[in-house]
């Protein structure tokens, strides 16, 4: 029967990883995706700004309501819906032929279809992971970005190229429609009486979202959460405009250095999570901070070299300590909040990471514009947010 529970936890962390990796695909096509439909229909970069943003507002907007939603409805269906509606999203957005239909389509997207997927993702992990194997399940959860940072440009851009922006979203419909079906048979249909016997032991059936936001830790992680996002979404965001812009590289190639900075994604985020739940416990505010400075360092960095390979390896690096930071912020949630508080307090400080998201597009395409096609105020702005992940996680108290 342990054999037998083994299988099942195995198979719903690969469902929930292929879920993962869809999450992170539809945000880092439309980097790739903007590149040609800016020139098509000749968007400039404020306008690519505000379209990559739109998705954020929707995204934050509906993450604490949602949170609420999952204690109602259970993470099982949430989980299934977001996968689909990602689906939908995708059909429609091929069709796009306006700055107002784009704009309102990726903000239908963060509203509808993503803000759910992460809190169900790690309410189930809570719920069937023990408290010693939630960090590095949370690990490979996440290291999907990696996986879909190193696949998601090298398979994106020849799409892109050759059959055009259009046939890519298409693409990813057929994609997320195949992931929803391997969701529907591998998460537990028994999820409501898990949920039950949680707040039953911990006498948390029903809490008032205001007892949530009493806890200062939530408000910390909220911050935090906010900085540090400010930094992986403007580096996804805005690293292939700025290779393809001011360092003249084709498609092709900016996808490549991307894909170099997913594939040190992928082993920071599982190696990382590994170290840290097995030899960092309660030290994770440390790990935090540190990785926080080395990426935000390391990203600034970056903009000085002028050889590439040196400068895919730099970045490379940004993106190895800046996803085990996240990786481990992401962790301590799942170690503080038992039973219906972990649904609300998890989506409140999800909130702060997708204001993050939200903000950090626009602001960068403001600061190009304003230093004419330039990127130095964007990597300025890299390692300011960096510095500031690093000195907020350091007021959370671990318990």
């Amino acid at each position: 029967m342990e054999n037998n529970g083994s299988k099942k936890t195995g198979l719903l962390l690969i469902a929930l990883f292929l879920g993962y990796t869809m999450v992170y695909i539809d945000k880092l096509s439309v980097g790739y995706s903007l590149i040609p439909i800016s020139t098509e229909f000749g968007l400039e970069p404020a306008a690519k700004g505000m379209i990559m943003s739109s998705f954020f507002l929707g995204y934050a907007i509906m993450q604490i309501p949602m949170g609420l939603v999952i204690n109602k409805v259970g993470s099982r269906i949430v989980l299934i819906g977001s996968v689909i509606g990602m689906g939908i999203f995708s059909f429609l957005f091929g069709f796009g032929t306006s700055l107002i239909m784009f704009m309102s389509l990726r903000f239908l997207t963060g509203l509808l279809a993503h803000s759910g997927y992460a809190s169900s993702a790690s309410k189930e992990v809570t719920m069937n992971f023990p408290p010693e194997k939630r960090t590095f399940a949370q690990g490979i959860l996440l290291s999907s970005s990696g996986v879909a940072g190193f696949i998601g440009p090298l398979a994106l851009s020849p799409i892109i190229t050759n059959a055009g922006w259009k046939n890519a979203y298409m693409i990813l419909t057929g994609v997320a429609v195949a992931i929803a079906i391997f969701l529907i048979i591998a998460i537990p249909r028994n999820e409501k009486t898990k949920e039950k016997a949680d707040a039953v032991a911990t006498k948390t059936d029903k809490i008032s979202i205001l007892v949530i936001w009493s806890d200062i830790r939530v408000w910390i992680l909220f911050l935090s959460s906010f900085f540090i996002n400010c930094l992986l979404y403007g580096l996804s965001s805005w690293v292939p405009s700025f290779l393809t812009g001011e360092r003249g590289l084709d498609l092709n190639g900016a996808a490549v250095i991307s894909s170099v900075s997913g594939l040190f994604m992928l082993v920071g985020s599982i190696g990382g999570s590994y170290v840290v739940g097995k030899f960092f416990q309660h030290k994770e505010k440390a790990v935090v901070a540190i990785t926080a400075i080395l990426g935000a360092l390391s990203a600034f960095g970056s903009y000085y070299i002028g050889n590439l390979v040196l400068l895919s390896i730099v970045m490379g690096l940004a993106n190895f300590f800046l996803i085990i930071s996240f990786v481990t912020m992401m962790s301590i949630p799942l170690r503080i909040f038992e039973g219906a508080k972990f649904a609300p307090s998890y989506g409140t400080l999800a909130t702060g990471g997708i204001l993050g998201g939200f903000v950090s597009p626009t602001l960068i395409g403001k600061l190009v514009e304003l230093s004419n096609g330039q990127y130095i105020s964007t990597f300025i702005f890299f390692l300011v947010v960096g510095l500031l992940t690093a000195g907020t996680i350091m007021f959370i108290k671990q318990k």
